[in-house]
């Protein structure tokens, strides 16, 4: 005989198997066998000779620093690599693996090195593998209040301003006139060369002033930064490495930059502190950002390109300036 099946029975086999799936996921979910990831790992720093610090902060070139890595993990260590890389924000480079360490011996590891002289921003970066497939990384950063450029180049081309270049101070990079319209908090000054001026030339112009040098109405807007720029004395150096060996921090740019006195304004619509007037090569100029970052420029060639057909000028200098803090927040 066989057996009719109800709606009624269908209904109860579904629920039974429904419970049974609901079961089977509650004990496999719940089992202690489940990985849990306790791997820890300190990172400090300081300077040589003082106590190790946790917190982040700005050190000043030539410092000596030591940093320290500390790795616990109860289920062993698998994997540990050790990295760094150097740079901050828009100059990071890419990491580089300096060791790789397999199949450890134990629940720790310490590392403790010493950065003798520093010259660079630099990241010390460690990433941990336990035995049950669990990771971690952390990493200790050793930046400098200042950030160094040796050789930056800023140009003057056509008439019509399509070669006319900027810089932003912050990270060094140069843009065209073109890319001023799309993002001008980016610009802090430019280049121009006004060859029918002899008392003017080469000069270097705050980003929301560089308008008054010519027909550029896609440059006037409430958005432009304004930043000070001074002839300073006090730094008349003839070559980069002086420049080197005078300013270690941020606190020497400022020192510079308050000792220094503006240019003499001899174009009537410019303000004197908005522009740097007929620079020479050698000069030194010290400047102030919009955001109260001081700075200073050694000027290592001025190339007028009078009788040139392509008459492109230029303008090459060393920068040296304080950074922007925020990235520590």
């Amino acid at each position: 005989m066989i057996k009719k099946i109800t709606k009624y029975d269908m209904n109860k086999q579904i629920k039974s198997y429904i419970t049974a799936l609901l079961l089977l996921f509650f004990v496999v979910g719940c089992t202690t066998e489940e990985s849990v990831n306790v791997i820890q790992i300190t990172a400090s720093i300081g300077m040589k000779g003082q106590p190790f610090d946790t917190e982040e902060r700005l050190y000043q070139l030539g410092d000596t620093l030591v940093y320290k890595f500390e790795v616990t993990s109860p289920n062993g260590i698998e994997k540990i690599e050790f990295s760094n890389y150097t740079g901050v924000g828009a100059n990071k480079a890419a990491p580089v693996v300096l060791s790789k360490i397999e199949n450890l011996e134990g629940t720790t590891w310490t590392l403790v090195d010493t950065i003798k002289n520093i010259q660079d921003d630099v990241r010390y970066s460690v990433y941990v593998q336990d035995k049950n497939r669990n990771y971690k990384s952390h990493q200790v950063n050793a930046f400098l209040d200042i950030s160094r450029y040796l050789s930056i180049s800023l140009f003057d081309g056509l008439s019509n301003g399509t070669s006319k270049t900027f810089i932003n101070t912050e990270s060094a990079r140069t843009f065209y006139i073109a890319n001023t319209i799309g993002d001008p908090t980016a610009m802090d000054f430019g280049f121009a060369f006004m060859e029918n001026k002899s008392n003017v030339l080469a000069c270097l112009v705050s980003f929301d002033n560089y308008w008054m040098t010519g027909a550029y109405p896609s440059i006037v807007n409430n958005l432009n930064r304004p930043m000070q720029f001074k002839k300073s004395t006090q730094a008349n150096i003839n070559n980069v490495s002086v420049i080197k060996s005078r300013v270690k921090s941020a606190a020497d740019l400022k020192s510079i930059f308050e000792q220094a006195t503006f240019f003499n304004s001899v174009l009537p619509l410019l303000p004197d502190e908005k522009c740097a007037y007929n620079i020479k090569s050698r000069d030194v100029i010290a400047f102030k950002t919009f955001d109260g970052r001081y700075g200073l420029m050694q000027v290592t060639l001025v190339d007028a390109k009078s009788n040139s057909i392509a008459n492109t000028q230029k303008i090459t200098f060393a920068m040296f300036v304080e950074k922007n803090k925020t990235f520590l927040d």
